[in-house]
């Protein structure tokens, strides 16, 4: 028997297979996403559906932006903030650097 991407005393599906699938369906989610709202409307499904949940929830809003943001960025900007806001040296300062200093 000969599959394309099967090695043989490997099981399970082969290789990349999943990354695929997982492509094609943020394919779809896209197109869907850059839909517009009606024939011939400037705005987005997706636009509208982040609307509808900032008017309805804002905390689950800020929760969503947050969780699709890079985990650096977050926190890079926060550092920035906190050192244009002058925060206490110990704040910014490495864990490490802070628990010697205890």
């Amino acid at each position: 028997m000969s599959r394309k991407g099967f090695q043989p005393g490997h099981t399970g599906r082969p290789r990349g297979t999943r990354n695929k699938l997982a492509g094609r369906v943020f394919e779809d989610i896209f197109a869907h996403w850059c839909e517009p709202v009606a024939p011939g409307s400037n705005v987005r499904k997706g636009q509208e559906a982040l609307q509808d949940l900032y008017t309805k929830n804002s905390g689950e809003y800020l929760r969503l932006t947050v969780s699709v943001l890079p985990k650096e960025f977050v926190f890079e900007n926060a550092v920035a903030e906190l050192e244009a806001r002058a925060a206490p040296p110990t704040l910014l300062a490495s864990p490490a650097k802070v628990s010697n200093e205890s």
